[in-house]
């Protein structure tokens, strides 16, 4: 069993086209390409542990403000109202669109927290290596999730309302606005910066 263990754990599967390859050691600036449809199996990450640990931790240290922290002020004629995403998912909510506002709450304040705590928790683990018997679950679950955070639609959303509002009212951006800029980017760049290889192989290595 373990000698078949590790045949199969030598073999790699394409994503795209299901193509079994032997999976070989790849150094850092390499690409390992599917020969069939050329699609990128893997790109080793220098510091991809490290450099996760930092960023998730960031985007849950801007999380909070991001979210209740006015986000703009709108000025028309001397009458000022400022409201934060937190408040926009309340006002959905009061004007009885109860599926809207869940589905809002979910994509852009509970998935999201979600995600950064997961990613975090996994990447901390590494980091310290210790490996806890749910590592593996909560890694599954972060892929899972992986699509249903969606900070940059909720961002296109702002960016069309400013456009729409710009004439009507003088716009002035608080600090939760800059807030959320900075959460959007670190939250990208941690899913960039995640070697999901590198991850998986530590935890793997250390459960056999």
């Amino acid at each position: 069993m373990s000698t078949l263990r590790a045949h199969i754990s030598d073999l790699l599967a394409c994503p795209d086209c299901d193509l079994l390859l032997e999976h070989k050691h790849i150094e850092h600036g390499e690409k390992a390409c599917c020969p069939r449809c050329g699609h990128v199996l893997h790109a080793p990450k220098r510091n991809s542990v490290d450099k996760t640990l930092a960023l998730a931790l960031t985007g849950l240290l801007l999380f909070i403000p991001a979210n209740f922290m006015p986000i703009m002020t709108l000025d028309t004629m001397g009458f000022m109202q400022a409201g934060s995403i937190f408040d926009g998912i309340r006002v959905i909510y009061e004007s009885g669109y109860l599926f809207v506002a869940l589905m809002v709450a979910l994509t852009s304040f509970a998935f999201p927290l979600v995600k950064l705590s997961l990613l975090f928790y996994v990447s901390l683990h590494l980091k310290l290596k210790r490996y806890p018997h749910d590592l593996p679950l909560f890694m599954r679950l972060y892929k899972h999730l992986d699509e249903w955070g969606m900070l940059e639609v909720y961002m296109v959303g702002i960016l069309v309302a400013i456009i729409k509002l710009h004439h009507m009212a003088h716009i002035h951006y608080d600090f939760g606005f800059f807030c959320f800029i900075g959460l959007l980017f670190v939250a990208l760049a941690s899913s960039v910066s995640m070697d999901e290889h590198e991850f998986w192989q530590r935890i793997e290595d250390r459960s056999v």
